[in-house]
């Protein structure tokens, strides 16, 4: 199996690009800070101890706990799901300007 950050580390390395093992490391070192109301189709969405990425405007892709697989999720359900266990989203960054 694969965890989200290893998930995450695995999409960069396909496009040539070195990311850290861990979330909390990839938030504070992948690309740079945006706002929930820029996010695009690549960018990353941080929770503490949980990472997802953008499919598009309203689809994250992720490995999850709840299922133990990688899925899509629609971001707002996802978001509300999520927060229960990890509170609300406390970064985004777009990995690749």
């Amino acid at each position: 199996g694969i965890d989200c950050s290893g998930l995450v580390q695995l999409s960069m390395l396909m496009t040539g690009r070195a990311a850290p093992r861990d979330t909390d490391m990839q938030a504070s070192a992948l690309g740079t800070p945006i706002t929930r109301e820029e996010l695009r189709r690549g960018d990353l969405v941080f929770w503490k101890g949980h990472v997802a990425i953008m499919e598009d405007a309203e689809t994250i892709l992720h490995a999850t706990g709840h299922t133990m697989t990688v899925v899509r999720e629609n971001f707002e359900e996802a978001v509300q799901r999520i927060g229960w266990l990890y509170e609300q989203p406390n970064g985004y960054r777009r990995p690749i300007s």
